[in-house]
């Protein structure tokens, strides 16, 4: 991939959370700095904003996008539409959801389509989609907690058996990140408890199979539709979750022959430029686990830029487009 000069640049608009504790984020300066240098590698001035940032108006010639008040042009710009699902922005997700429809709407490039946005990270809505992969998805139950009681614990357990999911059972909140929140109950008295610590903070969550301290989660980095790269992490001591944030270990590893078929089904079914898909393997079984349409590249500068170039070479494809429809 040739450098270019800024001069010569596309903007590309990140929407950050407005409540990040860190500002920029994502995590740390390292990964912030290698975004900025593969997204210049490729072409691309990144440049991070909140949706407040962004005005969305109709003229008699259509719509217009003004962003700190520049207008600013379909051919010309990107917009990253990853909504971030952590608790303090959950008073945020319409502001995100809905200003990403609008700049979809308006004719302008989003990386994220607000319907896979929803799916990002959400173990529940994973399970019910059906991408065209022949792993079996993690059995799953998904409940909003708020006012938890005995019949809501009663109405949770029916569900479990009907799933056959037994105890042990993971509890961990649907929709969160880096192994954070993630419990082990072993009886019915244990998931009552942790469910209603859950109901304190309003937390949808879900029911999973614990399947044990061997489990080792199989995260495959794609790049429009095809495998890239796969990344293995496992628990060490204690750790309920194999992030290395959570005091597991990662590597890099070859792709399993029996990941190949299968990952590349779902990745070609949900047709991002760029993706990551999580899969679980414990004792002699595999399931799909989750969807990352936003995940870490691991401060790997090669794989960041193999990422923003993956972005790149579909917004030129979608600039063909726009030309090609205009000229007709």
């Amino acid at each position: 991939m040739t450098t270019v000069h800024d001069s010569d640049a596309i903007t590309m608009y990140w929407i950050r959370s407005e409540r990040e504790s860190k500002s920029p984020n994502p995590y740390d300066a390292a990964i912030t700095q290698g975004y900025d240098d593969a997204a210049r590698a490729v072409g691309l001035r990144l440049t991070r904003i909140s949706v407040d940032d962004v005005v969305v108006g109709t003229t008699k010639e259509g719509a217009s996008v003004r962003v700190r008040g520049a207008l600013v042009a379909p051919n010309a710009t990107i917009f990253h539409t990853k909504l971030v699902t952590w608790p303090v922005d959950r008073f945020d997700y319409w502001r995100h959801m809905t200003t990403y429809a609008a700049l979809s709407a308006a004719g302008f490039f989003t990386t994220v389509p607000v319907g896979l946005s929803l799916i990002n990270n959400e173990k529940q809505l994973t399970a019910l989609q059906h991408f065209g992969s022949a792993v079996p998805r993690m059995p799953s139950v998904r409940l909003c907690t708020r006012g938890h009681d005995q019949d809501h614990l009663n109405w949770c357990t029916a569900a479990m058996r009907a799933s056959h999911i037994d105890f042990p059972v993971v509890v961990k909140p649907s929709s969160w990140g880096g192994g954070n929140g993630v419990f082990v109950a072993s009886t019915a008295g244990e998931l009552d408890a942790v469910l209603t610590w859950a109901s304190a903070a309003e937390l949808t969550v879900v029911v999973q199979p614990w399947l044990g301290r061997d489990v080792v989660d199989y995260r495959v980095y794609y790049l429009d539709g095809e495998p890239h790269r796969v990344l293995t992490r496992e628990l060490r001591g204690d750790a309920l979750a194999g992030n290395t944030a959570q005091g597991g270990s990662a590597g890099w590893t070859a792709m399993p022959d029996a990941l190949l078929a299968p990952a590349r089904a779902v990745a070609r079914a949900i047709a991002l430029p760029y993706l990551c898909i999580d899969f679980l393997h414990a004792n002699g079984q595999w399931w799909f686990s989750e969807i990352e349409v936003d995940g870490s590249a691991a401060r790997d500068p090669d794989l960041n830029k193999a990422r923003f170039g993956s972005y790149r070479s579909r917004f030129d494809s979608f600039v063909r487009d726009l030309r090609s429809a205009s000229a007709r």
